[in-house]
């Protein structure tokens, strides 16, 4: 019987080559960039339940993402905030905005406290989500004042539907401006709100 031969020096090197090859060619495959992250807090699917009173002995409760808020107490409106299990990204959270009373002078009003809210000088911000509803209830987003006179800097009415659609706009601020991020309802009815985000972009 003819036993294995031993492996030639020569081979050894070549197959010591080729493997050195390998390495460095699985080094230099180009690694995929994290997506952009928000400025704001992920609107994601971690969150808490809150009730908090409102004007003339309405109430706005129910569940939001962490470091979102609902600031209407001032408003006489009555609301529940319902977190929803089919958003329309997986990696994003998504709510139900139920209105179920709007006196008059009243609108419920969705923003963050938290995250980033000074915007720079001639750089480019987008915002974008996803929204559905419906009985196609209206809702307004856009970057507003912190202090009086509370105007939006820029503002957008957006349409909806009954399928989840996605909405985005861009913004470029003529100075320097401090800004909350709101979303504002008006009438009552019904609006989901998924995956809500601000970047900057080059």
């Amino acid at each position: 019987m003819n036993s294995p031969r031993p492996h030639s020096p020569l081979l050894r090197l070549v197959k010591i080559s080729l493997s050195v090859t390998a390495l460095s060619c699985a080094l230099a495959l180009p690694i995929r960039a994290d997506a952009p992250k928000s400025l704001l807090p992920a609107f994601g699917g971690e969150g808490k339940e809150f009730t908090s009173k409102a004007k003339d002995g309405n109430t706005v409760k129910g569940w939001l993402p962490t470091d979102w808020t609902d600031n209407s107490d001032w408003a006489p409106v009555t609301a529940t905030y319902t977190k929803l299990t089919d958003s329309p990204d997986k990696a994003a959270g998504a709510v139900r905005i139920k209105i179920e009373k709007v006196e008059e002078g009243g609108q419920l009003q969705l923003t963050t406290y938290q995250g980033n809210q000074k915007y720079k000088k001639g750089t480019k911000y987008v915002v974008g989500g996803w929204l559905r509803s419906a009985d196609r209830t209206g809702i307004k987003v856009g970057m507003r004042q912190q202090s009086e006179p509370y105007e939006f800097y820029h503002e957008d009415e957006l349409s909806t539907g009954p399928e989840w659609k996605r909405f985005e706009f861009t913004f470029t601020p003529a100075t320097d401006i401090d800004a909350f991020l709101m979303f504002i309802v008006r009438d009552a009815g019904s609006v989901d709100l998924a995956g809500v985000a601000v970047e900057e972009k080059p």
